[in-house]
C-alpha cells in the first residue's frame, strides 16, 4: 500500500526563487545547498530530492528516473547509505571510483525503504544513483516523488539491534508465530503451520543480500545435523523480478527483462543447487511479504526467527555475525530437547 505524501511541493512553487531562471537549475541549486548543509561530522550526504519524469533514465532498473551523487569514501571505513519515500519504492546503486557496481539494495531499509551497508574497497569518489522499483498496477508506488537520501560512517551492523541492551523482540517471545505462505521453487504450496510440531527456523533473506549468503555454511551445517532431530529451515524471500545471478560465481546481478514467477522459481532453484542448499525455500507475494514483514519487524535481512514446536516464538537474530550464528545455534539445540 502506498503510504501517504507529505510533499512541500506547493510552497516550493511559491518561493521567488523558482520564479526566476530556469527551474531545473534552480531545483538542483537547491538540492546541493541542501547537500551541503547536511554533510557534517559522521554524515557525509544529506538530501530531500524528488524523482521526476525529467530526469535521467537508470541505465539498469529502466525505465524509471534516477539522480546521481558523488560522495567521497576512504578505503576499509564503512558506510551506511539509505534512500527513503512514503511515494515512490526506493532503489540504492553504488558505483565505485572505477564505475563498477559494487553494491545495490530495494527494500532492506525497511517496508520499501533501500539501505546499502559498505565497506570501501578503494578511496576515491562514489557515485550512489538514487533510483525507484517500477512496480505495475493499481495501488503500487509511483516511480516519480519525494526522497531522502543519507550516506553517513558507521559499522556494517549499524541499522541492526545492538548486541547489549534491551532485545527489541523481546515482547514477541512466547507469543504465536504468524502465518506464513507461499510457494516452493518446486511449486508446491506450503505455510508456517505445516511444520507444527517440528522446531523451525524462518530465514528472510532475499538473492541479492552478500550478508545472507554469508549465512548460507550455518543453514547447510544446521540442515544435515539437526534436520533428523525435528528441524526445519524455510528461507523466506519474495520476487524481485530483475534480480538473477552469475551461474559462475553465485554473486547477484541485474537481468533485463522481468522475470515472471515462473522463471524466478526456476532461477531460485538453480541458485540453491549452487549455494547447495538442501531447506526449503518459500517465495510468498510482494504484498504479502509486506505483511508478514510488518508481523515479524523485519527491519533487515538476515532476519532469523526461531519457533518451537508448539509453534511460538521464542528468539530473533538480525545480520550475519558469528555471535547470532552461536545464539541461533545454541537455541536451537535448547528447544531440539524439548519434546
Amino acid at each position: 500500500m502506498i503510504r501517504p505524501l507529505a510533499c512541500a511541493l506547493a510552497l516550493l512553487l511559491a518561493s521567488p526563487a523558482l520564479q526566476a531562471g530556469d527551474p531545473k537549475e534552480v531545483k538542483g541549486k537547491e538540492e546541493k545547498a541542501q547537500q551541503e548543509k547536511g554533510a557534517s561530522g559522521d554524515t557525509l550526504l544529506n538530501v530531500k530530492g524528488e524523482l521526476t519524469n525529467d530526469d535521467p533514465k537508470d541505465e539498469k532498473i529502466r525505465p524509471c528516473p534516477c539522480k546521481t551523487y558523488p560522495v567521497r569514501l576512504k578505503k576499509g571505513e564503512s558506510y551506511v547509505i539509505y534512500m527513503a519515500s512514503t511515494v515512490i519504492d526506493p532503489f540504492l546503486r553504488l558505483l565505485d571510483p572505477f564505475g563498477k557496481e559494487v553494491a545495490f539494495d530495494d527494500d532492506s531499509g525497511g517496508g520499501y525503504n533501500a539501505r546499502i551497508l559498505y565497506k570501501a574497497g578503494e578511496t576515491g569518489v562514489y557515485k550512489v544513483i538514487a533510483t525507484a522499483y517500477p512496480w505495475k498496477g493499481a495501488g503500487k508506488p509511483s516511480i516519480t516523488g519525494p526522497f531522502t537520501l543519507t550516506v553517513r560512517k558507521g559499522n556494517l551492523a549499524a541499522a541492526n539491534p545492538k548486541e547489549e541492551g534491551p532485545d527489541p523482540y523481546l515482547d514477541l517471545y512466547g507469543k504465536p508465530a504468524p502465518q506464513i505462505a507461499g510457494i516452493t521453487v518446486k511449486g508446491k504450496t506450503k505455510k508456517l503451520s505445516d511444520f507444527k510440531g517440528k522446531v523451525v527456523l524462518v530465514d528472510f533473506w532475499a538473492i541479492w543480500c552478500q550478508p545472507c549468503i554469508r549465512t548460507f555454511p550455518h543453514l547447510r551445517d544446521w540442515q544435515k545435523q539437526y534436520s533428523k532431530e525435528g528441524l526445519r529451515i524455510i528461507g523466506v524471500s519474495t520476487y524481485y523480478q530483475r534480480v538473477g545471478f552469475d551461474k559462475e560465481t553465485g554473486m547477484p546481478k541485474h537481468v533485463a527483462k522481468a522475470m515472471d514467477e515462473d522463471q524466478e522459481k526456476a532461477l531460485l532453484k538453480e541458485f540453491a543447487f549452487h549455494h547447495k542448499l538442501k531447506h526449503d525455500l518459500l517465495l510468498v507475494p510482494r504484498s504479502d511479504y509486506t505483511d508478514v514483514s510488518k508481523e515479524y519487524r523485519v527491519r533487515g535481512i538476515p532476519h532469523a526467527v526461531l519457533i518451537d514446536r508448539q509453534g511460538m516464538i521464542r528468539l530473533i537474530r538480525v545480520g550475519a555475525t558469528p555471535q547470532n550464528a552461536a545464539a541461533l545455534e545454541a537455541e536451537i539445540r535448547k528447544l531440539l530437547a524439548q519434546k
